[in-house]
């Protein structure tokens, strides 16, 4: 009896005893997957975006008239690429949207320099593109 129920835990585990340290190690490799890999879900919320366009000298949005007043922040694009500056960049946006500004003009370049857009003639940070269009 006892035999027969050693037999069944062996079958129910793999047998072999390779059970654990296949699941071990496919713990391990989806830990570092999930804490390393650049996972996207697709559960994220859209923002759904809007262009404006010109209708002879008004600006409209959807149809209706948009009136630009904002503020510049040079530097958001500088500070979104690292992920530790982000909140800043979250809260200027923030503060201005409470303010009822309705533009934030920002420099899209950053030549050569640390997490540049453009390292050197013709070679391009595809992650400080993607951050950048972000903002």
């Amino acid at each position: 009896m006892l035999q027969k129920e050693c037999k069944r835990y062996r079958i129910m585990v793999g047998g072999n005893g390779l059970f654990y340290p296949v699941v071990g190690f496919a713990s391990i490799v989806l830990f570092i997957y999930m804490s390393f890999g650049d996972v996207k879900f697709g559960f994220e919320e859209e923002v759904e975006l809007a262009f404006v366009e010109r209708n002879g000298t008004q600006f409209m949005v959807d149809g209706k008239a948009f009136y630009i007043n904002g503020w510049n922040s040079y530097w958001l694009m500088v500070q979104s690429v690292d992920e530790y500056s982000r909140p800043r960049v979250r809260e200027m946006l923030k503060a201005g949207a409470k303010m009822g500004l309705t533009v934030c003009r920002t420099w899209a370049f950053n030549d050569g320099d640390y997490n540049a857009l453009q390292s050197s003639p013709g070679v391009f940070n595809e992650q400080a593109f993607k951050i950048s269009m972000s903002v």
